[in-house]
Parts: structure tokens; sequence; C-alpha cells
């Protein structure tokens, strides 16, 4: 079954089940030589979403999932990965495990047509991430770092 890393509201757990049934938390990971940033103005949520943005001196945290095949193909349609433009696009990411550093394969998603200013996500949409964040145990600092985006 693929590793999927989830960095944005897929981290809450609810959300992702309802998405992605046979989805299992399997770790902890970090995404290094990347940024979380909001690139993307959701139409369906009316704020701004997550992205990875490429960046050597910065690094992303989030939770591994196993999912099962069938759900994946769930997971791009919830992403938007399968509209036209897509806003999603699936991509292969290497992450470091958390609790030994051990490189992981995995996939993830990243904005099709990046906006070149922060767009803030609302408190709702926040907050499915910090939720995600603190119930999967990422570092107390990032945690803190999520709380600190500016939303609308």
């Amino acid at each position: 079954m693929p590793l999927y890393f989830a960095y944005g509201s897929n981290m809450d757990l609810e959300q992702l089940a309802d998405r992605c049934p046979s989805a299992k938390f399997q770790h902890v990971a970090v995404a290094r030589g990347y940024r979380l940033a909001f690139t993307r103005f959701s139409q369906k949520r009316q704020c701004g979403v997550a992205d990875l943005i490429l960046d050597m001196g910065s690094e992303v945290w989030g939770a591994v999932f196993k999912i099962g095949a069938p759900d994946v193909t769930k997971l791009d349609r919830s992403e938007g990965a399968h509209l036209t433009p897509p806003a999603y696009r699936r991509v292969p990411l290497e992450v470091s495990r958390a609790a030994d550093g051990e490189s992981v394969h995995a996939f993830t998603y990243e904005v099709v047509a990046k906006a070149a200013e922060h767009v803030k996500p609302n408190t709702v949409y926040l907050g499915l991430m910090v939720g995600g964040a603190v119930r999967w145990g990422l570092p107390q600092q990032y945690i803190e770092k999520l709380k600190k985006v500016e939303v609308c």
C-alpha cells in the first residue's frame, strides 16, 4: 500500500478517514528542503490552502499514512488532481521518519498554479492542521509556528 505524507488539513483524522477509509497512521515525518506556504484560494473552503514550496533551509512536518490504492484515487479527487487545470498534483516525496531519521518514500500533493502572495487560510482550515499536528505529536515548536499563520 502506498505511503502518503499529510502536511495540511488531511492531518485531521476525521477528514482523512472520510476521504480514505483505508488510511492507517504510520509515523510522524519531516520533509527537509521545503517550507509550508498557502498559495491557493480554495473556492470550496473560501480560504487559502496549504502547499509545499522548495526551500533548502526549511522543513515541513506531517503525518505518514498507509492508504489502499482505491483510496489514493479518491484522495486525488478530493485534492482536485482530476480537474482541468488541476488544483493539486500528486508528487513523490522523500521524508525522514521522526523516530529514527530513516528515509521513507511517500507521495504528497502540491499546488499547481501557485499564487505569488500568501493566501490566508481561515481559522477552521488552520484548526484542522493544528489539531492534526497535536494529535500526531508533531514537534511543539512546529505546532507553535502553525498557530502563528496569519488567517482571514
